[in-house]
């Protein structure tokens, strides 16, 4: 009976996520709804409620649509709200609050060959290359932004199987795209690619306080007498298919690109 109570003293305590309306009444957050905008096609930042479609089972949803509703579109008198679903072809990019973290999400063009190749055989297989071949607009997430910009971005799974081997090659297929994004760098607005830690010695060759940290070994995440050793061209194939969509590419990613936008960015 305690517990009961203690449980529903704390629940009653609790604060309600919401956020003022022009007329000054508050509009109560859904547990699904998160405080952002929207940034239209004609570059116009719209401010409003945000349900992202994806989720940690399905991110790449995130990167193709997103469900919104304006401030000044939020009818008071009603439960429920009319949310419209934006697309690649509405949007050049929207963002969300999730809790206290700013989760940015931006167009971006780029085919996802590597991810198309990594499809099996069969019918599922086969329509997994076609739509990762096929699209080449994304909203994909900023992981940093500035003078250099990290993206992450999932690739598209296949939702067909047919008998035993094709579901578990489907189910181990999911499991990967969930954890292992690639990772998307553009600097100064160019060409945007996929990052390796080969890429990082290039990318800050223009800022002496970074290359000098990264010589240093002030970077956790950095070995210059490793990642700068020379290699034949297999041995650098072989390294970067290793370390493509893993952990360490990000984790280099975060240290030195952060500290070079911070310290070297115009």
């Amino acid at each position: 009976m305690i517990k009961n109570f203690l449980l529903m003293a704390s629940v009653a305590l609790m604060p309600i996520c919401s956020f003022a309306q022009e007329n000054d009444t508050d509009y109560e957050l859904r547990a699904n709804e998160k405080e952002g905008w929207i940034i239209d096609k004609k570059g116009n930042k719209i401010e409003g409620v945000v349900r992202l479609m994806g989720s940690e089972d399905s991110p790449w949803v995130n990167q193709q649509k997103v469900k919104f509703i304006a401030k000044k579109d939020i009818d008071m008198s009603k439960k429920k709200q009319k949310f419209k679903v934006l697309d690649t072809d509405d949007l050049k990019g929207y963002a969300a609050y999730d809790g206290d973290v700013l989760r940015e999400f931006e167009l971006i063009k780029y085919t996802n060959v590597r991810e198309s190749s990594a499809a099996s055989g069969g019918l599922g297989g086969n329509l997994k290359m076609i739509k990762n071949l096929s699209n080449s607009n994304y909203m994909a997430e900023t992981m940093i932004k500035g003078p250099i910009t990290v993206y992450r971005l999932y690739g598209l799974p296949t939702s067909v199987a047919v008998g035993n081997k094709q579901v578990q090659e489907m189910e181990e297929d999911l499991k990967r795209i969930r954890t292992k994004p690639r990772i998307l760098v553009s600097k100064n607005g160019g060409k945007i690619e996929e990052l390796d830690s080969k890429d990082m010695k290039k990318l800050t060759e223009d800022c002496e306080f970074v290359r000098s940290k990264m010589l240093n070994k002030e970077y956790a995440s950095y070995n210059p007498e490793k990642e700068e050793k020379e290699r034949s061209k297999m041995g650098s194939l072989l390294k970067s298919e290793m370390e493509l969509s893993g952990e360490k590419v990000q984790k280099m990613a975060m240290e030195i690109l952060t500290d070079y936008n911070t310290n070297c960015g115009k």
